[in-house]
Formats: structure tokens, C-alpha cells, sequence
């Protein structure tokens, strides 16, 4: 029986991961900026972004790692430049991170707590893990290294070997330089796990903690070095400055109305169906034991709190931003029920035998059934809608702008744009509005910022031959209607429903 379930499973995650996969999710603006990177890296051999003046050297090569970056270039040296080969490498880092996050769970409770667990990190509308595995982003490449990290940490426990530390620390930190956001959430939950353990715990060593953090933060520090030494001063200068109008407008931004929505997401339905309030009081529960079990738990639920507890008070509140968070909380939601359901034992035939009144404990056997079957809702529930996306994407309106620009449009003419993923579907000679409008635009829409448009005149003043708008900068209004009315004529527009709307103009003069 286990190795049906087992080959179910692995095909239901293959058909998943693989199904319809350039058409779900649709490429868009972050997905196409990050892999600007590695098409330069091939076509030019720079690490860089482009745009019609040069590289950029800052902005996603900053954004998303070379853990990222180098394995879809050499993907793309060996098999061409494609949105498909691109997506594949993401595949299998969804794949990894899931075997990796399954190797974890079996650590903290046994093989039946790590496939519940996993098949909640799997479906969760609130994680998205599919959603997010498909695209080139760096949320999942991320949570492969933090879980094998946390993984072989854990386990090291018994047995903290220097070799086995300094692996968990390489592990942490390449999850550190995949994504910014793992630096966020690693760094204090290492330092806060150290703490624990002087004060409270007492039951590891000091290494335990200071070498993995360590390591994890000089691996970090080596990869920054390189960028400024390899980007020059100026443009590290460049990348520091963005980072901090980044952090200033989305991470740091402690807005009480944001703070308000942000809890609400946390809270409802998508979210393991509204349970994760009680699961992070159980979580807190089941870490007090000062014992290595509870230190591992205590570990791990210091990481989910620090992260979701950022996500609501500081951060723009993106779901994208508790990823870590709720990636990790999957695991108490299986303690959770596993607890509550005795170890998800079915029962049927006890449950049976207490109807037919040969068994006294029917309301017991009556709410461990109801459990298990809320269980089963909040698996089942948002794995259908899951498997509609896939299934039934939209349509792929980005390509088909794309071929239209192939067919109608001169690769030597300028195309003024905010749309990045056009400039990887296509090899036009495009100028990309500054990766920093994309900061003001969140201050102008969350924040009440001035708008984007009233400091960026590149069309009035350089008359591209043609400018594209697509849904970032209808988003944000880049380009003003009468602007475009007045010099220029819509010659196409491909749409579906807002925002997938695209739209070139071409001038009059």
C-alpha cells in the first residue's frame, strides 16, 4: 500500500511540475527580468542585465543568485535560449526542494507525518509552491537549500560534526545568496536558536549554532564582495542604493493599514484554511519541552514566527514574503492533526463497532473522523484549483505579442518598454524603464507616493520608434494616454482580462 501511495504521489508532483509548462503561470515581469541574466550571460558572456544604452549591472543580478542564474545559462549553452529550457531548471529544484522538505519532516516525526506534510506544502493555495516552482524566481531554489540546510542541521544534532556544521552552513548560506529574503529570515533565527540554547535548552553544544551561522553569513559576504569587486564601485554604489529604496518601500514600511491586510491573509482560507493561529499555538506548546525534540521544533517555529511576524509588521505585505513562513508552518500543521487524530489512524472499523454500540468512545472516534476530514479539505480543496490553473491556463498573451513583434516590427527599431519578459521572448532592440521605477511604483500604490510617470520622460524626450505597454505599466499609468495619443498610433493590442493586456504604439513622426 505504501508504495502505491508512493507512486501516486511522485506522478501526481511530476504531472504537476510539468504539465502545460510554458503556458502556466504566464511569464511576467519579474520571471522575465530574471532571466535577462543568463541570456547575456550567453549571447555576451557578462553577467548583466540589458537594455538599448548596455548592461545594466544592477538590478536582478541582485534580485535572484548565480544558483539560479548559472544553471538556466548553461541550460541555455547546451539545449538554446528558451523559456521551456529556463523552466525545466526550476523544475527540478521543485523537485529537490520537495524531496529535500519530505527529508526534513521524516527527521522531525516519521515517514507518515512527512507525506501529510508535504502533500500541505504541495497543495497550499497560501504557499503556492507549484505556482512559484514553475517560474524562474528565487523562492524555491531557495527553500531547496534552506531545508537541506535545516535538514542535515537538525539531524547533526546527535552527531555535530565539524564537516557535517560547515556543511549546514554552506547549505544556508547558498540560500541566503538564491534570495535576500532567506538572509532576512536565517540570520536571526540562527542567532535566536544560539540564544535559546545558552538560556534555555541547554542541550547542544555552542557550535552547534556558531559554526552553521558562521559559515551561512561569510558565504553571503563572499558573493557581495565578488559583485562589487566584478560590478566596480560605481555600480555596487548603484546596487546599494536600490537595495536601500527597496528595503525603504517594501520591507521597512510599517504601514498600520498594510500590517491589517497582511494579518487578514494570514487568517483566512488560503492560509491551511484559516488553522494557523491554533497551529501556532500548538507549535509554541510542543517547543517548551527542554528537550532535543522541543529544541528542533522550537528551531524551527522561531523561524516561521520571525518570518510571518515581519511579513505582517514590517514588509509591503506580498504573499510572496511569508513563503519561508508557510512553507515550514506545513510541518506543525501535520503535528497538528497527526496529534489531534492519533497519528492519523482511520479507524474505520472502531468507528464502526462504537455506532453500532459495541465501542463506548464514539464522540472520540467521531472527532478524530472530522479532523481527518478537514484534513482532506485543506489537501484536496486547493489542489483542484492547482490542477484547473494547469490545466485550464489563460491565454498566453505575452507570446503571442511577441510573435507579433516578430512578424510586424524591424529588430533595429527602438521599443520603449516595462515589460521585461518581452525582451527574453524576443531579440528587439528594447529600452527598459530603470528597475527603480518599479520602487516608486510600490510607494505610489501602497504608500501614496507620487507617481512613477511624473519623473521619467524617456519617451518625450528620445521619440522611440515604438512603445510597448504591457500590465506593469498599465499597472502604474508609466504612460500617460495623452502622451501616447498625441504622438503616437495603437497599431496592435492582445488581451484577455485585466491585466493581461498588451498594447504597442507606434509614432507618427
Amino acid at each position: 500500500m505504501k508504495r502505491v501511495v508512493a507512486i501516486i504521489s511522485i506522478a501526481a508532483l511530476l504531472f504537476l511540475a510539468l504539465y502545460n509548462l510554458t503556458d502556466y503561470p504566464l511569464t511576467w515581469f519579474d520571471e522575465g527580468s530574471h532571466l535577462h541574466v543568463p541570456k547575456t550571460l550567453v549571447r555576451f558572456g557578462v553577467y548583466a542585465d540589458y537594455s538599448s544604452e548596455g548592461f545594466r549591472y544592477y538590478g536582478p543580478t541582485v534580485g535572484v543568485g548565480p544558483t539560479v542564474m548559472l544553471p538556466i545559462a548553461a541550460a541555455f549553452k547546451l539545449f538554446g535560449i528558451g523559456l521551456l529550457q529556463a523552466r525545466l531548471v526550476m523544475v527540478l529544484y521543485l523537485l529537490a526542494a520537495t524531496y529535500a522538505f519530505y527529508r526534513l519532516a521524516t527527521v522531525l516525526g516519521g515517514h507518515r507525518l512527512a507525506w501529510v506534510a508535504t502533500a500541505l506544502l504541495v497543495t497550499s493555495r497560501g504557499v503556492s509552491l507549484i505556482e512559484y516552482g514553475r517560474q524562474v524566481l528565487g523562492e524555491v531554489p531557495g527553500l531547496f537549500f534552506m531545508v537541506a540546510g535545516l535538514s542535515l542541521w537538525l539531524a547533526a544534532w546527535e552527531k555535530a560534526g565539524w564537516g557535517r556544521l560547515v556543511g549546514v552552513g554552506l547549505l544556508l548560506g547558498l540560500a541566503m545568496i538564491t534570495k535576500n529574503q532567506y538572509l532576512l529570515v536565517l540570520v536571526p533565527t540562527i542567532g535566536l536558536a544560539w540564544l535559546a540554547n545558552l538560556v534555555y535548552y541547554r542541550t547542544a553544544p555552542q557550535r552547534v549554532f556558531v559554526i552553521p551561522g558562521l559559515v551561512s553569513i561569510a558565504c553571503w559576504a563572499l558573493w557581495q564582495i565578488y559583485m562589487i569587486v566584478y560590478l566596480g564601485p560605481a555600480t555596487a554604489s548603484e546596487n546599494l542604493e536600490m537595495l536601500r529604496q527597496q528595503t525603504a518601500s517594501a520591507a521597512l514600511v510599517f504601514s498600520p493599514g498594510l500590517m491589517k491586510e497582511s494579518l487578514k491573509y494570514l487568517l483566512s482560507q488560503d492560509v491551511y484554511l484559516g488553522m494557523l493561529l491554533p497551529v501556532l499555538v500548538y507549535g509554541f506548546v510542543i517547543s517548551l519541552p527542554r528537550q532535543r525534540e522541543g529544541q528542533r521544533w522550537g528551531t524551527l517555529f522561531i523561524l516561521v514566527v520571525l518570518n510571518l511576524t515581519w511579513y505582517v509588521v514590517a514588509s509591503i505585505g506580498w504573499p510572496r514574503y511569508a513563503f519561508p513562513g508557510l512553507t515550514i508552518a506545513s510541518l506543525f500543521v501535520a503535528g497538528f492533526f497527526q496529534r489531534l487524530t492519533e497519528g492519523f489512524w482511520v479507524g474505520g472499523k472502531a468507528l464502526w463497532q462504537a455506532l453500532r454500540g459495541r465501542e463506548p468512545d464514539l464522540q472520540r472516534h467521531a472527532l478524530r473522523w472530522a479532523l481527518l476530514v478537514l484534513l482532506l479539505m485543506m489537501i484536496v480543496r486547493p489542489l483542484l484549483y492547482t490542477v484547473r490553473q494547469v490545466v485550464l491556463p489563460p491565454p498566453n498573451i505575452p507570446v503571442k505579442m511577441a510573435a507579433y513583434l516578430e512578424q510586424h516590427v524591424p529588430h533595429d527599431a527602438l521599443i520603449e518598454t516595462f515589460e521585461p519578459e518581452m525582451g527574453f521572448l524576443t531579440d528587439h532592440n528594447y529600452h527598459f524603464a530603470p528597475t527603480i521605477i518599479l520602487q516608486q511604483a510600490v510607494r505610489h500604490v501602497w504608500l501614496g507616493g507620487p507617481p512613477p510617470s511624473e519623473g521619467y520622460d524617456f519617451v518625450q524626450k528620445e521619440h522611440p520608434d515604438y512603445v510597448l505597454v504591457g500590465p506593469f505599466a498599465h499597472w502604474i499609468d508609466l504612460y500617460p494616454e495623452d502622451m501616447l495619443t498625441e504622438h503616437y498610433r495603437l497599431v496592435a493590442r492582445f488581451e484577455h482580462s485585466w491585466p493581461l493586456e498588451y498594447e504597442l504604439y507606434e509614432t507618427n513622426e
